[in-house]
């Protein structure tokens, strides 16, 4: 039987690594931020499966299976929109050069995957979130139709990340407001049009168990980003941590 990627236990703890003007922003709006999965970093999210099994020879002789299989994906890509965080029971000396930028300089958010959902404002905005699972080894082209292995699947070369995923969808189909007729038709979204990023509300009070900075920010850095994070959010400046790392870059 083909499992789909399971949800996390909502007591895991989890880690957002942000660069210093991701974490003004984060700040500044009080908000954290949904991605476009078309504009996701890694060009084969929810593609990965299609990939590999075009490259072992899984769907030769089923260009059907392809092509609409390719039309789906790319849909998919355009109308849901995912926030990352890592899974892990501490930090990573790694994430913070994967997340940070040239300069390594920024913060980590240490929170738990209950404490997010309870956090996050979800508005109009059904939502899921799962562990994300690394494999390369397709080969059932049946698991083509589970979406959330689709948008959960990974390559081996990321599980570094121990990615845990939330995602929320823009309905590509708008039901008619009064009663449905041939004259009242549902209308169907252009994919083109959906915003490439949703921001949506959260306390961050609830959110933030700790707030770690990178362990490559100089003392009079550390002071900074103290005073800012005391103008903006106050209520997190009790929470601060300096890394546990001790090394120059």
């Amino acid at each position: 039987m083909i499992k789909a990627p399971k949800r996390p236990e909502k007591d895991k703890v989890i880690w957002r690594y942000m660069s210093l003007e991701k974490y003004l922003d984060f700040l500044l709006t009080k908000s954290i931020k949904f991605t476009q999965v078309s504009i996701a970093a890694d060009q084969l999210e929810i593609s990965l499966m299609l990939n590999r099994l075009e490259k072992n020879g899984s769907l030769v002789g089923k260009e059907r299976i392809l092509n609409g299989t390719n039309l789906h994906i790319d849909r998919m890509k355009k109308s849901h929109y995912i926030s990352c965080w890592a899974g892990k029971e501490h930090e990573c000396r790694s994430l913070w050069f994967s997340y940070l930028g040239g300069s390594h300089l920024g913060v980590a958010v240490k929170t738990t995957v209950r404490q997010f959902l309870e956090s996050v404002n979800w508005d109009v905005y059904g939502y899921d979130y799962r562990e994300v699972v690394y494999r390369d080894d397709f080969e059932d082209p049946e698991e083509l139709q589970i979406n959330t292995t689709l948008l959960n699947a990974k390559a081996r070369a990321y599980s570094s990340e121990d990615e845990i995923r939330f995602c929320v969808s823009e309905d590509l189909i708008k039901l008619p407001e009064g009663e449905f007729s041939s004259e009242n038709p549902p209308v169907t979204i252009d994919p083109e049009t959906l915003p490439k990023v949703i921001p949506l509300e959260l306390n961050l009070e609830s959110l933030v168990n700790e707030l770690w900075i990178s362990p490559y920010c100089e003392d009079w850095q550390i002071d900074t980003i103290g005073e800012i994070t005391c103008k903006l959010a106050p209520e997190l400046r009790e929470r601060m941590k300096r890394s546990d790392l001790n090394e120059w870059i």
